[in-house]
């Protein structure tokens, strides 16, 4: 097993195996879905085997350096999620990254916020990238208070955006640049 961060209460991990039955469950169910793109089917369409197959080709082929995608972990090895990053050709030194909490018992616990502060420091730490943003919507306010507690600024709205659950929701930009993180890690 390859740990990529470790804090105090969760580490960040390269996926296994035998975390492809946590990741089909998670696809199934969770209130984790809520919150990530809910208009997309997601893995609740699929087969458990085209999950198995989707789990592998993220999380298991391709490791680079830094690396993609890791699991969440509680540091006794209950895996609780993912975090991400992905780019765009048009601007290779800008990154965007995500998040998901997939065990409703560990929601608002803190685990999240320490995750993504490991992810982010590991990619800051591991590559020359100029800056990290996410977008989110107005209904995941968790994520907005996450984004917030860790330095992001709120770069921009796109206002009612989407029409869900009957109401127009916003999603909004968050970034944060190398400066602003070293600032923050010279503290």
């Amino acid at each position: 097993m390859v740990v990529i961060a470790s804090g105090q209460r969760v580490i960040l991990r390269d996926g296994l195996l035998s975390d492809a039955d946590d990741y089909i469950r998670w696809m199934r169910r969770g209130e984790w879905m809520r919150f990530d793109a809910p208009w997309e089917t997601g893995g609740q369409s699929m087969t458990d085997q085209e999950i198995r197959r989707s789990f592998s080709e993220r999380f298991l082929h391709g490791l680079s350096v830094p690396r993609k995608r890791a699991i969440i972990c509680k540091k006794e090895e209950r895996a609780l999620g993912w975090v991400n990053r992905y780019g765009d050709k048009r601007s290779p030194s800008a990154w965007s990254i995500g998040i998901d909490i997939c065990e409703d018992d560990c929601l608002n616990k803190g685990f999240g916020t320490e995750a993504l502060r490991l992810w982010i420091d590991y990619l800051f730490s591991n590559s020359d990238v100029h800056r990290i943003g996410f977008d989110t919507y107005s209904f995941n306010e968790r994520m907005i208070r996450t984004g917030e507690k860790l330095g992001f600024i709120h770069e921009g709205t796109d206002r009612q955006i989407m029409f869900w659950l009957n109401e127009w929701v916003d999603r909004l930009h968050f970034g944060l640049l190398r400066e602003d993180w070293e600032k923050r890690e010279a503290k």
